[in-house]
């Protein structure tokens, strides 16, 4: 089968161009796999992707849209003639039904319905863009999203709608054995993943356990606000935002647990890092995702959105309570997300669409 991957460039550092090159390289074990850059300009990957994954880059951006793309864009595909063409949710998202190659038209989306609604408010603005996604998903051959919750959401308007979440990207050889006393959180600095507000929990903590520190990996236009809010609540030398970091897995192993106070997620890879690592989480519980990673009071614990006391709260209960069996717990949870269980489930969707044969994927 021929499957190729539409996206803007890999150069970029996200989950989304991550979680791209983990799948590739395990579907052309059995498949040809193309991925088609509109924009990639030499620039270098973010992440390796495996040779065995073809690689074009059209030169002609479809952030607006052009009709230099689009014709780019079908000349490529009439080329290779795939079998699946899957599209990230650029702007491509839009033109795949018109195109005459022939391919079953698929979209993976790594946010969520209520994005626009979420981010700007529900003016009419939010309203046509929602509109016209869904209008655009409704049209293809199938369109994924990441939780069960979302894909509720999208299914009144978009009948095709497929939930297959996002596989983990790597495993830990040992979990942490959750004796440091430190908490760490991991994202961009930015304002939908407020951390202004574990900042305020964290210091209601330290009343309780001076000994405690949390540190916060991740760069943002939101640093000088976060660090003004640490200088302002007396918290030098106890919360730490330690900018980006090569090795999220080795942070995670060293700390006792993690901390997530997003105001909303397309599919929040952070917690199943940890889970992997067998860290304990305590997340806001927001759409979409913490719900389906975190079992309260089983591997962690789901606090409201936005109540920064009820955050602080259980962070004390994670710090006085022995946490072993959360981390063990977490551990379990991570297994139900390997990529031997979820890239699978994109190759039966492939092989549904398609009509080829079922194969049999090789192990991460």
């Amino acid at each position: 089968m021929k499957i190729a991957y539409l996206i803007h460039s890999l150069h970029r550092g996200g989950g989304m161009e991550r979680v791209l090159g983990l799948k590739a390289g395990l579907l052309a074990a059995n498949n040809e796999v193309y991925i088609i850059t509109a924009a990639q300009k030499g620039r270098p990957d973010a992440f390796p992707v495996d040779r065995r994954v073809k690689r074009i880059d059209l030169g002609a951006s479809e952030k607006f849209f052009t009709a230099a793309y689009r014709k780019a864009l079908e000349k490529c595909l009439l080329a290779i003639r795939p079998d699946i063409t899957v599209s990230l949710c650029g702007n491509d998202i839009f033109i795949l039904p018109c195109l005459s190659d022939g391919s079953r038209k698929i979209a993976e989306f790594h946010f969520i319905h209520d994005k626009f609604f979420l981010k700007y408010g529900r003016g009419p603005v939010s309203t046509l863009r929602t509109r016209r996604l869904e209008k655009a998903a409704a049209a293809l051959d199938a369109f994924v999203v990441l939780t069960k919750d979302d894909s509720l959401r999208w299914a009144p308007a978009v009948p095709n709608v497929v939930h297959i979440p996002n596989p983990l990207t790597f495993k830990a050889d040992s979990p942490s054995p959750l004796t440091r006393k430190r908490a760490v959180a991991v994202g961009r600095l930015s304002p939908e993943k407020q951390f202004q507000d574990i900042i305020v929990a964290w210091k209601q903590v330290l009343e309780k356990h001076p000994d405690w520190t949390l540190d916060i990996y991740g760069e943002g236009k939101e640093r000088p606000r976060l660090e003004k809010l640490i200088r302002e609540k007396g918290l030098e030398g106890k919360v730490e935002l330690k900018g980006l970091t090569s090795n999220v897995k080795q942070e995670l192993l060293d700390s006792s647990f993690l901390l997530m106070s997003s105001r909303y997620e397309g599919f929040p890879m952070t917690l199943l890092e940890a889970a992997a690592c067998g860290v304990p989480m305590i997340s806001y519980n927001c759409p979409s995702g913490p719900s389906e990673i975190i079992s309260d009071g089983v591997n962690g614990y789901l606090v409201p959105c936005g109540d920064t006391s009820a955050l602080a709260a259980a962070c004390c209960r994670m710090i006085e309570s022995p946490r072993e069996e959360m981390g063990r717990a977490a551990a379990e949870t991570a297994l139900e997300f390997s990529p031997e269980v979820i890239v699978p489930q994109w190759q039966k969707l492939f092989e549904s669409l398609s009509g080829t044969p079922s194969q049999e994927l090789p192990e991460a």
